[in-house]
C-alpha cells in the first residue's frame, strides 16, 4: 500500500506529533508499505534509519499570523499538497493535526481518502491552542466529517471531539504508541555522570520542553518537600528551555539536588529513563504524553497528574499514582512513598512493563490501517 502522512511540523523539530508521524511512517515502511511524509518543515529524512521518503510543501508568509485557512493562504497550500499527492498517488492518507491539515486535505481535488489525528494544540481551549487563536472550529469540523475517521488519542480528546460536533461514528479511539524495544534495552551511556548526579542516589526524572502546561515549577516545589525528608534524593528535568527554572531551584537551596539539562537524544535519552527510579509528570494539561509512555516502556513507576492521557495510561496504585494538578503536598507524598519503598517500586515497575505491551507501535499502527479498508 502507498501511505502518505501529511503533517505540519516534522523532524528535526521534536515534539509529540512529530514523533508520532515518524514512528507510524517507520513501522509502515518496515512492514513493506511505500511511505512518504509530506510536511512544511523538512524535505529529507533526518532519522538515520528512516524507511520512508520525505517531501516538503510551502506556506505563504503570513499564514501563521492571519490563519492557515484564510484567503489567500488556504488555496496556495492546498495546491502545494495536491501537487505532492498527485506525484505520490497514495492509497491512504494519515493527516496529523485537525487544524490546519484537516481543511487542507478536505479541499484537495481529487479528495484523498484520509483520516485525521488530533494531537492537542488543535483541540485545546487554552490560549496557545489553534481554536482560540484562529477561530477555526467550522472548517476543522467540516474536514472531520469529510474524512474516513478522526482518531482520538485519549478519552479527553474523544470528549473534545464530541463537544466540537464530530459524529460519534467518525471517532476512533487509538492512543499514541511507544518503541518498546528501544526503551527496554540496556545502554552503556552514563546519563547520571553527564548531568552530575551520583550513581547510588534515588533519582526522580521528568522529560519535556519548558512550557506553562508542563508545570515544572510546581514539580520543583513538590520535590523541595521530598528533599527535606530524603537528603539523598535527586531530581533531573530534561528538556529544551528547562534552565529557566534555575533561579527557583537556587532560591530553594537545591542547586546540588535538582539538575536541568536541555535534553538527551537516542540511546542517551534511553539511559536517562533506565537509570532513574521514578518518573514524575506535574503537568496541568496534556493530550497523550509520549514521555509517560517512554517511562512505562523503560519500566518506571510514575507519579502523574490527573490530566488527559496520563489518566488513561497510569493505573492508580498498580503502575503508579495519580494526583491533582497543582497539589504539591500530594505529589511529594506519592514520590516519597515510591522512593522509600523499593519493593513497591519493583511491584509497580513489573505491572507497568506488562501494561505498556498494548502500546507498541506495531499494534497501534495496525489499528490505523484498519481505517484504511473502506478506501481500498
Amino acid at each position: 500500500m502507498r501511505i502518505a502522512l501529511v503533517s505540519g511540523s516534522f523532524l528535526p523539530d521534536v515534539g509529540g506529533a512529530e514523533l508520532v508521524v515518524h514512528n507510524l511512517a517507520q513501522v509502515w515502511g518496515a512492514q513493506g508499505h511505500e511511505v512518504r511524509v509530506i510536511n512544511w518543515v523538512s524535505d529529507r529524512p533526518t532519522h538515520p534509519e528512516a524507511t520512508y521518503s520525505v517531501r516538503r510543501f510551502r506556506l505563504l508568509r503570513g499564514a501563521p499570523r492571519f490563519g492557515y485557512h484564510r484567503f489567500p493562504f488556504l488555496g496556495y497550500t492546498v495546491r502545494e499538497i495536491e501537487r505532492l499527492l498527485a506525484e505520490f498517488a497514495p492509497d491512504f492518507v494519515s493527516g496529523h493535526m485537525g487544524y490546519p491539515l484537516g481543511p487542507y486535505l478536505a479541499r484537495c481535488r481529487p479528495r484523498p481518502p484520509y483520516v485525521l489525528t488530533c494531537h492537542g494544540r488543535d483541540l485545546t481551549h487554552f490560549d496557545w491552542g489553534y481554536r482560540n487563536q484562529y477561530r477555526c472550529d467550522v472548517p476543522m469540523l467540516r474536514s472531520m466529517q469529510d474524512s474516513l475517521g478522526v482518531i482520538a488519542i485519549s478519552t479527553f480528546a474523544h470528549r473534545l471531539l464530541v463537544e466540537l460536533g464530530v459524529a460519534p461514528d467518525k471517532i476512533h479511539d487509538i492512543p499514541n504508541g511507544v518503541e518498546l524495544e528501544r526503551f527496554r534495552k540496556n545502554v552503556s551511556f552514563d546519563a547520571r555522570a553527564v548531568v552530575g548526579i551520583p550513581r547510588d542516589v534515588p533519582l526522580v526524572l521528568s522529560v519535556g520542553r519548558e512550557h506553562p502546561q508542563k508545570a515544572f515549577a510546581t514539580g520543583i516545589r513538590a520535590f523541595a518537600r521530598v528533599a527535606r525528608q530524603r537528603r539523598d534524593a535527586h531530581y533531573l528535568i530534561l528538556g529544551k528551555g528547562t534552565d529557566a527554572n534555575r533561579a527557583l531551584i537556587e532560591s530553594l537551596g537545591l542547586a546540588d539536588r535538582i539538575r536541568t539539562h536541555p535534553g538527551l537524544q537516542g540511546d542517551e535519552l534511553v539511559a536517562a529513563y533506565r537509570q532513574a527510579d521514578v518518573y514524575f509528570s506535574p503537568s496541568i494539561w496534556e493530550m497523550m504524553p509520549l514521555v509517560v509512555l517512554e517511562a512505562m516502556a523503560a519500566g518506571l513507576p510514575a507519579v502523574v497528574t490527573d490530566v488527559s492521557g496520563s489518566q488513561d495510561l497510569v493505573v492508580q496504585g498498580r503502575t503508579g499514582f495519580i494526583v491533582e494538578p497543582g497539589d504539591e503536598d500530594a505529589m511529594a507524598e506519592r514520590l516519597l512513598a515510591l522512593l522509600d519503598d523499593e519493593r513497591l517500586r519493583s511491584d509497580l515497575a513489573r505491572a507497568t512493563s506488562e501494561r505498556v505491551d498494548d502500546y507498541g507501535w506495531d499494534r497501534i499502527s495496525s489499528r490505523y490501517l484498519e481505517l484504511a479498508e473502506p478506501a481500498r
